[in-house]
């Protein structure tokens, strides 16, 4: 009996000097000092639960287990965003949450939608284009996506570049493809260019040479301290699973 009205009259104690610290009402000292069980509960629920779950961690927590509940959430909500404000921006974000999906017509069809006016020729909205494009086995349309972006930006970008090599391949235009692996694959900033030249090489019965472009990668792996992405550890147990 006793020492459970000290503990009650200890929590009450340490509720009446957080009220304080945090700038509550008075009113909750004379509530937790008069009525230290049920002040405690009361206080508990209206000011320290509400507050815990304002926080950034506590919103990621949330977020994460509505993420799980209903999967399709941040689908619906940025497609309201997208048809309530009509801007290029919004129709891109719910491009790539498509695209993340793998609801590649989706994706086309939204990018499609903000290639429109001045931004017809957007070079974001028409790499996300190709992406899609390519995502939904449509090479020729992503070669024909890329063709555009090249006379719209002045500088080549290593996704379009890499995008190219793959179209080219998918086509079946094999040694168009080899070239531009090779060009992007020197400059690409991780492993996916050359893992991606190396098996086409291996293909088309160059062993040695995709063999060493392998070794290369498992190479540059050791001595990097830190994989930047998760694409990258992909990449690099693909060149290991060809050396073996």
């Amino acid at each position: 009996m006793f020492p459970a009205i000290s503990i009650y009259l200890i929590l009450a104690v340490a509720l009446a000097v957080h009220a304080l610290k945090t700038g509550r009402s008075q009113w909750w000292i004379f509530i937790l000092l008069f009525l230290p069980f049920a002040g405690s509960i009361a206080y508990i629920v209206v000011e320290i639960i509400p507050a815990t779950f304002q926080t950034r961690t506590a919103r990621q927590m949330g977020k994460g287990i509505g993420t799980m509940l209903d999967p399709n959430r941040e689908l619906r909500e940025r497609l309201a965003e997208a048809e309530l404000v009509d801007s290029v921006d919004a129709k891109r974000a719910l491009a790539e949450e498509c695209e993340k999906r793998g609801q590649w017509q989706e994706a086309i069809r939204l990018y499609k939608a903000a290639a429109t006016g001045i931004f017809a020729g957007d070079p974001a909205v028409l790499l996300g284009l190709a992406r899609a494009q390519l995502g939904a086995s449509d090479a020729p349309g992503c070669l024909e996506t890329l063709h555009k972006l090249e006379t719209q930006a002045s500088l080549r970008n290593q996704e379009a570049q890499l995008l190219l090599a793959r179209a080219l391949e998918a086509t079946g235009r094999t040694e168009e493809a080899l070239a531009e692996y090779e060009a992007v694959s020197r400059y690409y900033a991780g492993f996916e260019a050359r893992s991606r030249y190396a098996l086409l090489l291996l293909k088309q019965g160059r062993v040695e040479q995709a063999r060493e472009l392998f070794q290369e990668i498992v190479r540059a792996s050791s001595v990097r301290p830190v994989v930047v992405t998760q694409s990258d550890k992909e990449w690099i147990r693909v060149a290991k699973a060809n050396l073996r």
